[in-house]
């Protein structure tokens, strides 16, 4: 059990809540592809406001480094959820550009993290570039929309999403147990008591 907290304690908790965020709208737009966008608007919205406030509070716990990103990321969705909640009926002919958008600052990030990782030898540093430019041609995809009805682009954008979101929660449990790793050795190290143990 100490060991599990102290692992959970590696694990970036922002990181997973935006994953998590991604994945219960990319359900969304799979599930309600048409007929029902307004609701999906107002779920979203209010999903999505409430995700851009708690990302515009937390990363002023960022480096200075990775502080503006975020910051721009999270005025970005924050306006997207008060578009969400006040213009429905407006916002549902561009709700799959919006996240469209939003994919692909987020695969920006996924790179500079990769880059982050590539400074510090990181052996896993290509695959987060790999997918965040995976991530941005989808997010391109979605926002000039090439497909001939909403409910495929619907269906297009909430796999994307639920994409991103896998591959969120893959970086988010790789770099824990890195990081826990890292604690265990230094303790042992120390001769705390612990012992370098791989999850």
């Amino acid at each position: 059990m100490k060991k599990l907290k102290k692992f959970l304690s590696c694990i970036d908790g922002q990181a997973a809540a935006v994953a998590a965020v991604m994945l219960v709208i990319g359900v969304l737009f799979i599930a309600f592809p048409e007929g029902s966008l307004k609701i999906v608007c107002y779920i979203t919205g209010s999903v999505t406001l409430l995700w851009g406030a708690a990302r515009f509070i937390l990363c002023f716990k960022r480096g200075a480094d990775r502080k503006i990103y975020d910051i721009v990321l999270s005025v970005v969705i924050i306006a997207a959820g008060i578009l969400l909640l006040l213009a429905p009926d407006f916002i549902a002919g561009i709700v799959t550009v919006l996240f469209g958008a939003i994919l692909i600052v987020d695969s920006l990030l996924k790179i500079q993290d990769s880059y982050d990782l590539y400074k510090f030898k990181s052996k896993g540093w290509w695959l987060g570039a790999v997918i965040g430019g995976a991530c941005a041609v989808l997010g391109i995809i979605i926002v000039f929309n090439p497909f001939a009805t909403t409910r495929i682009l619907m269906i297009f954008a909430g796999i994307s999403l639920i994409f991103d979101a896998a591959c969120s929660f893959a970086a988010v449990i790789y770099l824990g147990c890195k990081e826990y790793r890292e604690e265990e050795r230094g303790d042992a190290e120390r001769g705390d008591g612990g012992n370098v143990t791989d999850i």
